[in-house]
């Protein structure tokens, strides 16, 4: 396989720094997740680049179900573009209740003689608005040409040498070049292994020591047996070791259920994702109130799953010449921030900002190292910290542990770093650092 030169259908031109009129380029992006969707969407706003798109799968396709956005994630897919955002507004499911309109989530008490106390609400403007993952990403792709998505192209290998442009050798023989490589091939990346290479201790994720079961279930069975105000807005079961997350997705029709155990000391599988049984989940909620068990009652499905919580450590860089990673390659988190998407999102905005504002394929190294200097320490501290969010919510944080009103202290704000991050500031400093290197 070759690059091919297509035709943007985007006329919407972004300024560059280096020329009034920059040489075309072009850009590989290994991925058709969320994350590359919405870097390419942002690229094709560029007449000199030709964007392409390399998928492993057959076709574009997502795992999982319901994924929250906090209001970071929905400014950058504004900032990216109209049909960015127009995919998320067509999708967007908002708390039902006009009452739950600004709560992200309601956490309560599972167990124990405080079952049922509303231990805190988290507050942010518009409250959580989450979608379908699958129904999301459809979208997405309605916005990207046919002739850019490549399919059956898993990457074996990446060659790069100075002055030549980058070289993908697909599974399948065959190879494709580009000037510039961004890496959205997920935790198993192929691109993160060469950009820190295969000796590094950092460039397998590894098992966050939690785990957790996830259904869905449509909304009429879920309020028959949870009633309405639980079923329809965004909770969080909490107690110790253990927790439920439910929101409504599918614009109110479905209920998304994760259930997690914070306290799997291993995980022996291959395999992240394994069959369940709900006797297995059913034992590690004995005790707990009547809203958790009517939780897990309605996950009893011969196609329960349970998945491994696996996130990254952190990598000393997200780029290595011409070539970066993005999104679960570069940062995979635990979702207990419900920042995974969010995070791959902010990557593909800045990423898009600088990279339209090369104009000659000779700087891409620069601005791959200005993303890398804007990107890397708050997408590593949002790993971090969404390790501590489960163990808050867990009740086993040190000093914290089942403590409400330490625990009410800590969640009223602990997000607000994350959410109320000025988005249009980052990209302006990923801009500076990319003139400066020039």
């Amino acid at each position: 396989m070759t690059r091919t030169d297509s035709t943007m259908t985007s006329t919407t031109n972004a300024p560059t720094t280096e020329s009034s009129k920059p040489n075309t380029f072009s850009v590989a992006i290994v991925g058709g997740g969320i994350g590359g969707l919405a870097l390419a969407l942002g690229l094709l706003k560029y007449d000199h680049i030709d964007v392409q798109i390399y998928e492993a799968a057959h076709s574009f396709g997502e795992i999982g179900a319901g994924v929250a956005f906090g209001v970071n994630t929905q400014c950058a897919l504004k900032l990216i573009g109209p049909h960015a955002w127009g995919a998320f507004e067509k999708h967007a499911t908002p708390n039902k209740w006009e009452s739950h309109a600004d709560v992200f989530a309601d956490h309560i008490v599972g167990q124990g003689e405080h079952e049922g106390e509303l231990i805190c609400s988290q507050k942010t403007k518009g409250g959580m608005r989450s979608v379908h993952r699958a129904h999301f990403l459809d979208e997405l792709v309605r916005g990207v040409p046919t002739e850019r998505a490549h399919f059956n192209k898993r990457v074996q290998s990446i060659e790069e040498k100075q002055g030549s442009p980058v070289v993908l050798h697909f599974k399948d023989g065959m190879t494709a070049t580009a000037d510039a490589v961004v890496g959205a091939d997920g935790i198993h990346s192929s691109t993160r292994e060469f950009i820190l290479g295969e000796r590094d201790m950092s460039v397998h994720s590894v098992f966050a020591g939690s785990v957790a079961y996830r259904g869905l279930i449509p909304m009429d069975k879920a309020v028959e047996k949870l009633g309405a105000e639980y079923a329809q807005n965004s909770m969080f079961l909490c107690g110790p070791g253990k927790a439920i997350l439910s929101y409504p997705i599918d614009l109110g029709k479905i209920l998304n259920i994760v259930v997690m155990d914070f306290e799997r000391p291993s995980w022996e599988s291959e395999k992240w994702i394994m069959p369940a049984t709900y006797a297995q989940l059913d034992a590690l909620f004995t005790g707990w109130g009547e809203k958790a068990r009517s939780l897990i009652a309605l996950l009893d499905s011969p196609s329960l799953t349970v998945w491994a919580m696996r996130d990254d450590l952190p990598a000393p860089t997200y780029t290595v010449g011409h070539v970066a990673m993005m999104g679960d390659a570069a940062h995979a988190t635990t979702p207990f921030q419900g920042q995974g998407a969010g995070q791959a999102i902010e990557d593909a905005l800045v990423l898009e900002t600088v990279l339209g504002r090369v104009g000659d394929a000779k700087s891409i190294a620069n601005a791959f190292a200005a993303y890398d200097q804007v990107r890397r320490p708050r997408s590593q501290r949002v790993v971090k910290t969404s390790r501590e969010a489960g163990r808050l919510v867990g009740m086993l944080t040190e000093g914290v542990g089942s403590d409400l009103v330490k625990i009410r202290q800590r969640l009223e704000t602990r997000m607000h770093w994350i959410w109320n991050r000025d988005l249009e500031k980052q990209n302006a400093e990923a801009v500076a650092l990319f003139e400066e290197s020039l």
